[in-house]
Order: C-alpha cells, then structure tokens, then sequence
C-alpha cells in the first residue's frame, strides 16, 4: 500500500483519509486537495503501478493511531476503507464518504448480480490476456483524459482487486454521506440504493453529468460536501 500524507495544516488530531479506487492512483484527488489546504489529510493506494515505496502496518499504525478519522473512498476505495476499519485497531473511521462507492459492486439480489458478473466475467477475461488494453479501455469509459499508462502494471494486485468485486464488505455502523451520479454506468442508481439505501444513518445525494468521475469533474461540489458532512 501506498501512502501520502499533509498534516501541517490538521487541528485537534483530525485527518482526512483518501484512498482511490480500482486501477488509479493519487491523481484521481489532485483536482480536490487544493480544496483541502487548510486540513490534514493522508493519500493510500494501492500499488498497482509499482512504484518502489511500500508502506507496512508499522508506518500506518504510526500514522493513524489516536487520529479522528474521516474516510474518502472512491469506488473500490470505498470498500478498501471499510476492510481496513475492520482490521487494524489503530484505524477508527468517525466517518465515512463514499464518492461513487459500493459495499457490493455485484448487488444482492437477482437479477441484478447476474447481468453485472456477466460483464465482470469479461473483463476479468480480457484483462488476463490484454491487460493494458481493458484497463486503458475502462480507464476511458469512466470518462478519464486520454493518457498513456504506466510502463510497469503490478498484474498479480491488479488481478487481486478484480477478483474482490465478486465479493461484499459489511459497511461500517457510522454515519456515512454517499455522493453519486445519476449517469454513472460503473456504480449506477441501483447499486448505489442496493448497498445504501437501508443503512440507518446515510445521506445519499446524486448529481448529474460525471460519470464515474465525480470527484474529478466536479472537485468543489464534491469538497464542500464532504468538509460540510465532516463537520456536522
């Protein structure tokens, strides 16, 4: 896992904790964080891009251990969150914000889950015999800029994280604010009621016109809702 963080600005031992989603990396936050300078907040992701530092639970402990926490997932970063609530006793999320998230990427019902594993089946199968094609590919259908990939893909994580979308993360029992929008073909509308809906304390707002991009295409929109949730 990867790991950056900015705390010159935090107060009162209150961070922020990012973590993008499947495929990306810090750069999915960058039109974000000039929204954030006045906050401590911590970058994760995964390193999917081999990239040479890799931070172990001792440097996170040190980081996280006695932090107020907010979690900021987008898409599988979302669930990568909830996972690392359930497992260290130094990470303790007050909160939590899904940015196009899910619990369940596949649903849990019929036939809901049966159209999305179809369309999961095949791309887990392209990826395995192109796999800078199909992530290109979905790179591009979640309306990210044309742009080359990096030279180095960590295949065997890449390859991990595909095969966790067939499976479901119980959310945490905190507030959360789920921000989504309406034409968002990766998470739609009902997978977002599907994994969100019955929580008890949840606030869903949907917007228009970014797709699976949401915090990209609409960084300050997306900033004043999660610093507004943060602080209620």
């Amino acid at each position: 896992m990867l790991c950056k963080l900015s705390t010159e600005n935090s107060q009162d031992d209150f961070l922020f904790v990012f973590f993008n989603g499947f495929g990306s990396d810090y750069k999915y936050w960058d039109e974000m964080l000039p929204y954030f300078s006045n906050c401590g907040y911590v970058l994760l992701s995964e390193n999917y891009f081999d990239n040479p530092e890799d931070y172990d639970e001792k440097y996170l402990r040190k980081i996280f251990k006695g932090k107020r926490l907010v979690g900021v997932g987008h898409s599988l970063g979302y669930h990568k969150l909830c996972a690392l609530n359930q497992r260290y006793d130094f990470f303790n999320l007050e909160k939590i914000v899904s940015v196009e998230g899910f619990s369940r990427y596949l649903g849990s019902s019929e036939p809901m889950r049966s159209v999305r594993q179809f369309y999961l089946d095949l791309m887990k199968n392209n990826y395995t015999y192109f796999p800078k094609i199909t992530l290109y590919n979905f790179m591009s259908m979640c309306g990210a800029p044309m742009m080359a990939l990096p030279s180095q893909l960590n295949h065997e994580l890449l390859m991990d994280d595909l095969d966790l979308l067939y499976s479901g993360i119980e959310p945490p029992k905190i507030p959360h604010l789920v921000l989504s929008s309406f034409d968002d073909w990766v998470i739609p509308f009902n997978i977002i009621e599907d994994n969100f809906g019955k929580l008890d304390d949840v606030k869903i707002i949907y917007t228009v016109g970014a797709g699976h991009l949401l915090g990209m295409k609409f960084p300050q929109y997306v900033s004043r809702e999660i610093q507004k949730f943060a602080m209620q």
